[in-house]
């Protein structure tokens, strides 16, 4: 305990210094070394791209918004084997992990800033899809994104938290064909093939399609069967014409998943098992399929000026035999409850957008405007929830449960959203330019509600250099009301929408050999409050949640070889303005948010071989409380993850060798979700022919 108390100032100061160190640095040269054809890349997680899409704010550079935005590219993705979003994002001390891989299929896998990000909260090349009980596949994508907080006025409804959005991969200029195979512990063994390129006359067609298939035994005693199948094409019609296609298939059948861990009734937390210990329940299983089909016309008018059309539908189905634990003693005894679901989800959507720029005077415009509509309908079969034992902790269950519900679908939602959105950012000079925006929606949830917001967006940025953007901004989004679930008297109820407001001000430097960036912020949103009354437990809106924090992180190149990263969060998460009947929570902490979160990471390319390379990690997690009460508190805890590759040359063939591990110290500890990633050994190995 002692070591733990003194690792985590030392972490956080160690982090912030970074950040702070690297924003003070004077502009080096940025001379790079020559690479050899073995050189490994530097991980490089909040990196940017040049550019990225940020819905009705237009195709920008990242460093040119006024908005918080973490970006995970493809070499990340693969020098960490990356196998789930929480994974993606480790580098960001923002974020955190909901559910660990492989443990369980249940919605909101991340949280960003204290908030959770809902399964509304997530795009595939800017197209809403769903995440409920899945994550979309992370081995055909070319990078994740997350827009940190609001999204109204560029997405449209979706959590305060922030926006997620996958970008597949797409066609490449060349031929390529790369074939992957990988083993996880306890023993899951995986394989892919990704091949692109470009035929017909003057390479006017392209190509990217990807295979996927992982199968075998999870660290809790599990079996997973993850099949994934995409297509990227484009046709190039004319020199300012082009159209493009994407599709992606996921096939996902989890079976004796680790339970739900929830905690009742208690004030003092049971010691933490491993989460590689086997409590499931035979016969229950997590199976999902998701699918995205779009297609988009992309026209070049003129240098300034583009428009695009496009449309998407995709689909989630899932069919769910699960099990929920409530822990409501110090010595582990849980209640084992079955809980029973299944449903199917559309969406389509279809937008036209017109993005350019033009003088007016001494003032230059960059105007986006576009329209969209949305159908979302869902369906959903009869639940059940049943007590069906009781278990303890350290002890294997001795029941099963097989499914006995009904399999029959009825419609159960339908939700129109129709929207008209426009943004000026207008630069005077001297580096100062002025954002304003604004989203007209058109929402109708069927027999629940229609509404009408205008979600505006405004902001204001300065850039001393090239490199470095100041900014100041304000944005509302429109929340959706949530339906209430079984744990409450009013389940099936659908709560108010709700409107969210976020202030940031932050810092964004990109130098050829350092990066940094700082945000402070503040974000209101309504508040949903657990209210206890003679009848049972109601679950209410009341007052708002008050999110006020500041987060920085920054890497530095401090030889061609060797790089180290860091960054920090402090949130001071409250509920506040309740009404009497919740004075009791006024001025508590909101639940599972932490007050401190940091990371330091580092890279080193070993000089004695060429080609080979190291990095390490390590994550602090802060307490936080687990009830609006704060009665319960989970304590804080710090993992460490660590990795080596290797590339090498083979009949003149790159060949690239992966060994990692998560969690090097096996740490033992309970998560806001429950029991906590245990010590997992993963290998992999890459032929590009």
């Amino acid at each position: 305990m002692q070591s733990a108390a003194l690792l985590r100032p030392t972490l956080l100061a160690l982090s912030l210094s970074l950040a702070c160190v690297a924003q003070a640095q004077t502009t080096p040269d940025g001379t790079a070394r020559t690479r050899s054809a073995t050189d490994l890349d530097a991980i490089t997680v909040t990196g940017e791209r040049a550019h990225t899409d940020t819905g009705a704010l237009g195709d920008r550079a990242v460093r040119d918004t006024p908005f918080a935005i973490s970006v995970v590219g493809r070499e990340a993705i693969e020098q960490r084997q990356v196998v789930s979003l929480g994974e993606a994002f480790l580098t960001d001390p923002s974020v955190v992990t909901q559910v660990s891989a492989y443990a369980s299929g249940w919605s909101s896998p991340i949280r960003n800033r204290g908030i959770d990000l809902s399964y509304d909260s997530y795009r595939v090349n800017g197209l809403q899809v769903s995440s409920w009980g899945t994550e979309w596949p992370l081995e055909v994508m070319e990078q994740v994104e997350l827009l940190k907080g609001p999204g109204g006025f560029m997405y449209g409804f979706g959590q305060p938290g922030g926006i997620i959005n996958y970008v597949t991969k797409k066609p490449t200029d060349t031929t390529t064909l790369s074939t992957q195979l990988g083993w996880r512990e306890q023993g899951v063994v995986s394989g892919q093939v990704d091949v692109g390129g470009r035929f017909g006359n003057e390479d006017m067609f392209g190509y990217r399609f990807n295979a996927y298939q992982e199968k075998g035994e999870t660290f809790s005693g599990g079996e997973v069967n993850r099949k994934v199948g995409s297509l990227s094409l484009d046709a190039r019609l004319s020199d300012a014409v082009t159209w493009t296609f994407d599709g992606v298939f996921q096939e996902r059948d989890l079976s004796e998943e680790s339970p739900q861990w929830y905690f009742r009734g208690i004030t003092e937390l049971p010691r933490p098992i491993g989460g590689d210990v086997d409590n499931s329940i035979p016969g229950t299983y997590y199976d999902t399929r998701s699918s995205l089909l779009s297609t988009a016309l992309n026209w070049q008018i003129s240098e300034d000026w583009k428009a695009s059309v496009s449309y998407g539908y995709t689909s989630s189905w899932n069919d769910v035999n699960k099990i929920f634990a409530y822990v409501d003693d110090v010595n582990g005894d849980y209640d084992i409850n079955s809980y029973e679901l299944g449903g199917k989800s559309e969406w389509k959507h279809a937008q036209a957008m017109l993005q350019g720029r033009f003088q007016t005077g001494p003032l230059s415009h960059q105007v986006v405007a576009g329209v969209s509509h949305q159908k979302a309908t869902g369906w959903d079969r009869p639940y059940e929830w049943n007590l069906i034992g009781r278990g303890n902790l350290y002890q294997r269950p001795t029941i099963r449960h097989d499914a006995v519900g009904s399999r029959v679908m009825t419609r159960s939602s339908e939700t129109i959203q129709q929207a008209v959105f426009v943004s000026d950012t207008v630069d005077f000079g001297h580096g100062w330019s002025v954002l304003a925006g604004a989203r007209y929606n058109d929402f109708e949830n069927k027999g629940s509600y229609h509404t009408y917001p205008v979600t505006p967006t405004y902001a204001v940025m300065y850039k001393p250099v090239e490199e470095v953007t100041l900014y100041t901004s304000y944005v509302e989004s429109l929340e959706a009301g949530n339906r209430v679930g079984s744990d409450y008297i009013n389940a099936g109820d659908v709560l108010d929408p709700t409107i969210s407001k976020q202030f940031e001000v932050g810092a964004k430097m990109e130098y050829p050999r350092w990066n940094a960036n700082v945000a402070a912020f503040r974000l209101e949103r309504g508040a949903n409050i657990d209210r206890i009354t003679p009848a049972g437990l109601l679950l209410v809106q009341d007052g708002i949640t008050l999110y006020e924090g500041i987060e920085a992180s920054g890497a530095v190149h401090l030889t061609d070889a060797f790089t180290l990263g860091g960054g920090v969060t402090w949130l001071d998460p409250t509920y506040d303005k309740l009404s009497p009947d919740s004075a009791s929570q006024q001025g508590n902490r909101t639940t599972g948010a932490a007050r401190w979160n940091g990371v330091l990471h580092a890279n080193y390319q070993l000089p004695w071989v060429d080609g080979l390379e190291a990095y390490a990690l390590a994550r602090y997690y802060g307490d936080v409380y687990y009830d609006a009460d704060n009665t319960l508190k989970l304590p804080d805890y710090t993992l460490f993850n660590a990795g080596v590759g290797y590339r090498m040359q083979w009949n003149e063939h790159a060949v690239t060798w992966r060994a990692s591990v998560e969690n090097l110290t096996n740490k033992k500890y309970w998560s806001n979700a429950g029991l906590g990633l245990p010590r997992t050994f993963a290998v992999s190995v890459r032929l590009d022919l």
